[in-house]
């Protein structure tokens, strides 16, 4: 039998989403939960009945109170699950429960097209996965059906269930993200990647892997995960602590050149040389600059322009060139807050000297000085 609610698509956060006091948050989770063609079937037929004033008329107190007792033996509570009801005045206390009272009721004279049980409503117990794709430029908020919650970072793709099966949660990710994970000793949480795949229990951690990037890391904020390559053949998982961060190199192109950024940027995090298809963990890092997107802040500690440019592009929906390559290799050490870009690059400008041309969302980054060029 489907299964429509969940632990946090939950009927009050329906009837929240439905009279405008629903969180920014929950708000989110109902959008994407609409996106299942089942679920919004079920969604406009509550609204249907909430958005109704005039067929709540037709309720009178002695058939609400006498519905509403039936509905609480259907349901289990008995009536411990009381809404209070003025019967001298004949209305709720609350024109809202009313309303509440009335989707409920009428669902139970549908003649049990839908059943209401343990606070869900049931169907199927088919298992269905949802597809969240994030364009450059935007970022958002996702709570899973065990209430882990995801923040999802422009330029992602990320693919989860309806609910999880008995044994494991897993998601799939394509891009970056930041989890809370739920607690559930019984039952571990799974990041799935093209390369590896981490594994927490109950945590806090980020992942970074874009397909266009030759590096995917995973990074420890609180508790415990482990990691493994996809399809390692009993390869021993790697176990990361907090302030740490899993490193894994996808080809042999990324450290061809020595001297590349990539290279010496995952060279300098961890004491031992780099291998490809081989996980690392780094040395101590600072938590800050990795999940500052989170808060919509960037802080970059002696980052080199040419990965902030990337950052760029993906927080603004830009393309970005830089002409020069000393220019790439610059430094920058700095918190951006929410601003625009043109109040980031000009504060990126404060620290070197460089011009920009702005066409439509192609940016061209030149060095001031022609003679310092390549």
């Amino acid at each position: 039998m489907r299964k429509f609610l969940s632990d946090n698509i939950t009927f009050e956060v329906i009837i929240k989403y439905l009279d405008g006091t629903a969180s920014d948050l929950e708000i989110k989770s109902v959008d994407i939960w609409l996106l299942d063609n089942q679920n919004r079937t079920f969604f406009n037929k509550i609204r249907e009945i909430f958005s109704n004033p005039d067929d709540l008329k037709a309720l009178s107190s002695d058939a609400v109170a006498t519905d509403w007792k039936l509905l609480m033996k259907r349901i289990g509570k008995g009536e411990s699950f009381n809404f209070k009801f003025d019967a001298t005045a004949g209305i709720w206390y609350q024109k809202t429960w009313l309303r509440i009272a009335a989707v409920l009721i009428v669902i139970i004279m549908m003649g049990g097209l839908f059943l209401y049980q343990r606070s869900h409503f049931l169907m199927s117990d088919k298992i269905v996965y949802n597809e969240i794709i994030i364009p450059f430029g935007q970022k958002s908020q996702l709570i899973l059906s065990d209430g882990t919650k995801i923040w999802i970072n422009a330029g992602t793709k990320l693919r989860f269930p309806n609910r999880f099966n008995s044994k494991i949660r897993e998601i799939w990710l394509n891009g970056e993200a930041f989890f809370e994970v739920a607690k559930d000793p019984t039952k571990p949480f799974y990041v799935r990647t093209n390369d590896i795949s981490i594994r927490a229990l109950g945590t806090s951690f980020n992942v970074k892997a874009y397909d266009d990037e030759g590096v995917v890391e995973a990074t420890l904020v609180t508790g415990k995960i482990s990691i493994e390559k996809n399809n390692a053949r009993g390869e021993k998982q790697v176990i990361i602590e907090p302030n740490h961060k899993a490193i894994f190199i996808r080809n042999e192109s990324t450290l061809e050149n020595k001297k590349s950024l990539v290279a010496e940027d995952m060279q300098r995090q961890v004491s031992e040389p780099l291998e490809p298809h081989k996980i690392f963990i780094s040395l101590p890092v600072k938590i800050e600059p990795v999940v500052s997107w989170t808060e919509d802040r960037l802080v970059f500690e002696d980052e080199p322009f040419e990965n902030i440019a990337k950052q760029l592009e993906r927080r603004f929906g830009v393309q970005i060139i830089i002409e020069n390559e000393a220019l790439k290799k610059f430094r920058y050490t700095g918190v951006l807050k929410k601003i625009s870009f043109e109040q980031t690059i000009k504060a990126i400008q404060l620290t070197t000297r460089f011009t920009y041309t702005i066409q439509d969302n192609k940016i061209t980054i030149t060095n001031e000085n022609k003679k310092d060029a390549n």
